[in-house]
């Protein structure tokens, strides 16, 4: 198994077991926490409800109620939320304790601050007129049994409460106080609360007895009330109890808080007792897998990493032969294999360059060493000088200028440096035009230089480089035939490539020697080629060329029979 499939099925084994755990406790939890808050509703909403309605009560308004509902969710360990009747949220016990807000049950439970009155069913009834006109002149004052009836025993109560509530409000702006009643039965003060400060006393008691409109809402409701009730005439008692509880709640619910909703729901919290020992042996299990794992998959991870790291600073310290083990199929013995590959070639590369500052220290050597001979003889008077001695003296100055220009190009090649324009051009044209420059050379070798290209073979090509390239091959065609021989230049299109072949008659080139030809300084002959001049650098300028063109050449060659330099480009 490969190590990216051992990677992906501990990763998926993972991701499942916990996906399943996840799963798994969440509808533990889920019902647990459901069933706790149901339990909890059932035995804490009616203490819930009545405070919260008591608070509201007291107070006539809601100012203050959600430190009640943080009391009481603390208590009962329940989510309380109240609304208002237009849906908007009031008080959030979830977001008062600073956590997200929770689910509600969807059932909605009433709370209606309003007082409840006593009714007097004894009390005598009275006539139409008085119940009409009716106010009392002492709020807080005592009842006549003799006088109010059940309808004027109720609108004193309804009173009584508007002006509790603007006694404790008055009290509580004097002082600083909760402003709230001290009952929730008429007369709703105390008797503290009524000796306290005369003047609120006063105010109080003013401001409702002055409200002749509020008064006459009372009798207004309760009369229609009456009228409303089938079988009754127009002078029926008002001592009926739904209609004295219609008008009193009509009455006072202009001084009174509004109602509002309550909505119930488990806490949303989760504590680490909550998921219980299977949940937490479930868990352990899992973190014990995952960190096992973990553990196989480093340890078979960090000991080639560690491997390839001590290679890869013994070959920055210039330890070139370091080698690192590569057995195995997967991903890793690939990492090792590449990394040998990559030393490997960092090696040879560095052969290479020692092999080549050799060489041209070689190159350059003999014809220097030749030059100070002759300038030496030259100054001591040993050597006559003479037209041939300097002319020969200038060939070699022009064979190190060759060297140096050669070993230019290629170093721009091999960087990516050299510039190509690509323009179209005909190979046919190309051959013709290359052999007609080499034809006064040949001539002088006795050699024979021939073209055959018929047709015209167009290709993109930068018509100087490949000029360059046909001018190499021609030449060491040339360098490399004896006299009487015979060298063919031939262009054609061929398998959707464009062919230019080089083929000679010469001495060829031993099959142990082939692969070589394309390096830098290798000569076959150095003999010969010291005799001509040459630099030992053209088929490797050339070969660099080619292949920037999207192309190659080939070398196919028997010993003592002839050469043939084959460059394949991809036709236009």
């Amino acid at each position: 198994m490969s190590f990216r499939l051992r990677i992906f099925v501990l990763v998926l084994l993972v991701a499942s077991t916990a996906i399943g755990a996840t799963a798994w406790l969440t509808l533990k939890l889920s019902s647990r926490e459901v069933s706790q808050a149901l339990e909890a509703q059932n035995r804490h909403r009616a203490d819930i409800i009545a405070e919260i309605q008591q608070y509201g009560l007291k107070h006539g308004r809601w100012p203050g109620v959600d430190q009640v509902v943080a009391g009481l969710s603390e208590r009962t360990g329940l989510h309380i939320q109240l609304q208002t009747a237009e849906g908007e949220v009031l008080v959030d016990s979830d977001i008062q304790a600073n956590r997200p807000s929770g689910p509600v049950q969807p059932v909605a439970y009433d709370i209606d601050p309003l007082p409840a009155p006593r009714f007097s069913p004894t009390a005598a009834p009275a006539s139409k007129v008085v119940r009409v006109n009716y106010i009392p002149r002492d709020v807080f004052g005592k009842a006549d049994p003799v006088r109010d009836d059940a309808a004027r025993l109720t609108l004193r109560q309804a009173a009584q409460y508007r002006a509790g509530l603007v006694l404790v409000r008055c009290l509580g702006d004097a002082t600083g106080a909760d402003p709230a009643l001290a009952g929730t039965q008429a007369p709703y003060v105390s008797q503290a609360q009524l000796t306290q400060s005369p003047e609120c006393l006063q105010k109080a008691t003013t401001r409702v007895l002055g409200d002749e409109y509020w008064f006459q809402g009372y009798w207004d409701y309760l009369t229609r009330c009456e009228r409303l009730k089938p079988g009754e005439g127009m002078d029926a008692d008002l001592t009926n109890t739904a209609c004295l509880r219609g008008a009193f709640n009509d009455t006072v619910v202009t001084s009174s808080a509004v109602p509002l909703l309550l909505y119930l729901g488990g806490r949303n919290t989760v504590e680490v007792a909550d998921f219980g020992r299977p949940a937490l042996a479930g868990a352990a299990g899992l973190l014990i897998v995952a960190l096992a794992g973990t553990f196989l998959i480093a340890r078979q991870v960090s000991r080639p990493v560690r491997r390839l790291t001590g290679a890869s600073i013994l070959l920055a310290a210039g330890q070139h032969d370091v080698r690192v083990r590569d057995e195995g199929h997967g991903e890793l013995a690939q990492l090792s294999r590449s990394f040998n590959a990559m030393a490997k070639a960092v090696q040879e590369s560095e052969e290479r360059q020692r092999r080549l500052v050799a060489d041209v220290a070689h190159e350059m050597r003999t014809p220097l060493s030749n030059l100070r001979g002759y300038l030496e003889g030259l100054a001591d008077g040993v050597i006559e000088p003479s037209r041939e001695l300097f002319a020969s003296l200038h060939e070699e100055t022009l064979l190190q200028r060759r060297i140096l220009d050669d070993l230019q190009v290629l170093a721009l090649a091999e960087a990516g440096d050299l510039g190509y324009t690509r323009t179209p051009t005909d190979l046919a044209e190309l051959a013709t035009a290359g052999v007609t420059a080499q034809l006064a050379v040949a001539a002088a070798a006795g050699v024979t230089l021939e073209v055959e290209a018929d047709t015209p073979v167009m290709v993109s090509a930068d018509q100087d480089r490949m000029r360059q390239v046909l001018g190499n091959l021609l030449t060491n065609a040339i360098r490399y035939t004896d006299r009487g021989g015979r060298v063919v230049v031939r262009a054609r299109a061929e398998a959707g490539e464009a062919w230019l072949s080089v083929e000679d008659t010469g001495v060829g080139i031993a099959p142990g020697d082939v692969p070589h030809v394309f390096e830098r300084f290798w000569r076959a002959d150095p003999a010969r080629q010291r005799a001509t001049g040459g630099s030992g650098l053209g088929l490797t300028i050339a070969q660099r060329i080619v292949t920037d063109h999207g192309g190659r050449i080939e070398v196919v060659s028997r010993p003592h029979l002839g050469t043939t330099f084959t460059v394949r480009i991809p036709l236009s």
